[in-house]
């Protein structure tokens, strides 16, 4: 009994431990990535391994096109080119079905030779 408690104590700082090393090398990573000199702007995935992005490199803004195999510049931004986007107005009745026709719906099921 004392044997499985042991282990379980074990297990717990293992987990803890590597969770607080994790945090560390993590944070400690983060500072190298920034740059005094570029920066990116914005990015969106089109698919797996591929997004477009909008970097800043002193004055200019540029946008690129990343795949896993390459980088391409698709063209160059000028500055009164951007603009934050509005978000999308969603409409909230069209998103969510109505929960009555779907039990009707799935009620007929039975009906047609289905168990109730």
């Amino acid at each position: 009994m004392l044997r499985v408690i042991g282990t379980f104590i074990v297990a717990a700082l293992i987990i803890y431990a590597s969770y607080l090393a994790s945090k560390y090398i993590g944070k400690g990573l983060g500072k190298g990535v920034g740059s005094k000199y570029m920066r990116l702007i914005d990015q969106i995935a089109l698919g797996q391994d591929r997004h477009i992005a909008i970097v800043q490199i002193g004055g200019k803004y540029l946008l690129v096109g990343v795949t896993s195999g390459q980088i391409n510049v698709l063209s160059e931004i000028q500055d009164d080119d951007l603009f934050p986007l509005e978000p999308e107005p969603v409409d909230i009745g069209e998103k969510i079905p109505d929960f009555k026709a779907m039990m009707e719906k799935f009620g007929g099921l039975g009906k047609r030779g289905g168990r109730k």
